[in-house]
């Protein structure tokens, strides 16, 4: 299959539809918030908090999209799937059900939480509509990720790239019905209302898109075969023990992004805003090496299916391919740096500070590439287990207590977010020395000894 090969071509297009996917999500977030902001600042700041949990959360469950992802790749790069699709869907959706389950207990503890640190009382039932809605439909969430993974993986970008953009519209005519006609009287609170919209959007785009893609595949020359159920047991097994430990490796990348900020909260309105200004600028910048990374996982997976007998060069290769355009990016993002905090802060944040922070940012950037991208071509090996202890080691004890220090000794958010950003480089060791001693040491066969009587 031509898609399959790796080119400098394919893996353009690849990334390139998943940097717009991804800029059209901030697009949708974007929406949300306007839409909702008329409502009052309580109901922005409950949105803001909502989401926070939300991305937490999904940080964890997306490890599961994450090994379907892998295997369906691998297949497509083998060929085979069209009779590895219906074994991987029907685990995948038994793996939904242990999700759920988590979903609620999560739902249920949101609340709660939120009481025992003391959150503002009048804001405590606001982000509960939020998360309810939005975590307690993480299996529609789940299934609208896997099958807008399974169309880029099965060469079906087009259809990839233009659901999200339908969606963006669907989820701003949804929000203004909810939120500004007879309708929001359905919903108890704003936010349940933006919650809904969001969740509709899922179902239709999950619906319709995997209509397109059952459509498409059928097309093939291959025909899907009925699933053996010990095979799907087998798979769902595999699938249940590798999904968390790549969770766990996202959700603490999470935490080393957030509570770093939350440190620098406590040092003022102003050294806050100038973090906030210098992480939405690098938050914008990161689509680039996250949708290339995003490429590279996809193409190492091919290769993977493909039995490559050298996943050495091709991983190097990957890592030529994402570098590149992470540091014209990096060029651009340095011409262009004052003038993004002047636009992203409206003229009131400390330049200064903001630059700083910028740059402690950017320092760790290239093992960050290296670090991302064997993070990826370990999650297709299913070494979930090894980047959840490392990445956990490293970031409650290495990021979270350098960047408390920083702040409390030395006051500088700067140095909080270099200092945080130590533990990048003994990640992209650790990672890839797991890749080059585990999975990419030539296999050394003994030679068959002939008998002689």
């Amino acid at each position: 299959m031509k898609h399959t090969q790796l080119t400098v071509r394919n893996f353009t297009d690849l990334s390139g539809t998943v940097f717009a996917i991804m800029l059209v999500s901030v697009g949708a977030g974007a929406i949300d918030l306007l839409m909702i902001a008329p409502k009052g600042l309580d109901h922005v700041a409950a949105a803001g908090q909502g989401e926070l949990i939300v991305t937490a959360a999904f940080a964890f469950f997306i490890g599961l999209t994450d090994t379907f992802s892998s295997r369906l790749a691998m297949a497509e790069g083998q060929g085979t799937s069209a009779q590895r699709l219906p074994v991987l869907a029907g685990a995948f959706l038994l793996a939904l059900v242990p999700a759920q389950v988590l979903a609620v207990v999560v739902v249920l503890c949101v609340e709660p939480l939120l009481t025992l640190i003391h959150q503002d009382p009048a804001l405590v039932p606001l982000v509960g509509d939020y998360t309810a809605i939005r975590i307690g439909a993480v299996c529609l969430a789940l299934v609208h990720v896997a099958v807008a993974e399974s169309l880029k993986i099965c060469g079906l970008k087009r259809v990839a790239m233009a659901a999200p953009v339908v969606g963006l519209g669907i989820n701003a005519m949804l929000n203004w019905l909810f939120l500004y006609t007879d309708l929001s009287r359905h919903f108890s609170s704003p936010e349940s209302a933006v919650t809904a919209s969001t969740v509709g959007v899922q179902l239709v785009l999950a619906a319709g898109s995997l209509v397109v893609f059952l459509r498409q595949m059928r097309l093939r020359a291959e025909s899907f075969e009925r699933p053996d159920k010990g095979e799907m047991w087998a798979e769902f097994s595999s699938m249940v023990r590798t999904a968390p430990g790549i969770g766990v490796r996202h959700l603490n990348d999470w935490a080393g992004a957030v509570v770093p900020t939350l440190f620098i909260g406590t040092l003022g309105v102003e050294a806050l805003a100038a973090t906030v200004v210098a992480t939405k600028i690098y938050t914008v910048f990161c689509r680039v090496p996250q949708s290339c990374v995003s490429g590279a996982f996809i193409f190492y997976s091919y290769a993977v299916g493909q039995d490559s007998p050298d996943l050495a060069k091709t991983a190097r290769r990957l890592l030529v391919y994402i570098a590149v355009p992470t540091g014209l990016a990096a060029l651009l993002l340095a011409a262009a740096a004052y003038s993004l905090v002047d636009v992203f802060g409206s003229g009131e944040a400390d330049a200064r500070a903001a630059l700083w922070v910028l740059l402690a940012f950017m320092l760790p950037l290239p093992f960050y590439v290296l670090s991302a991208g064997y993070g990826e071509m370990l999650t297709v090996h299913q070494r979930g287990g090894l980047m959840s202890v490392w990445s956990t080691v490293t970031t409650y004890a290495i990021a979270i207590p350098l960047a408390w220090y920083a702040v409390s000794v030395w006051e500088s958010p700067a140095l909080a977010i270099a200092l945080a950003g130590l533990q990048t480089p003994i990640l992209a060791y650790v990672f890839g020395r797991a890749l080059r001693k585990d999975h990419w040491s030539p296999v050394i066969r003994p030679v068959p000894q002939s008998r002689t009587s």
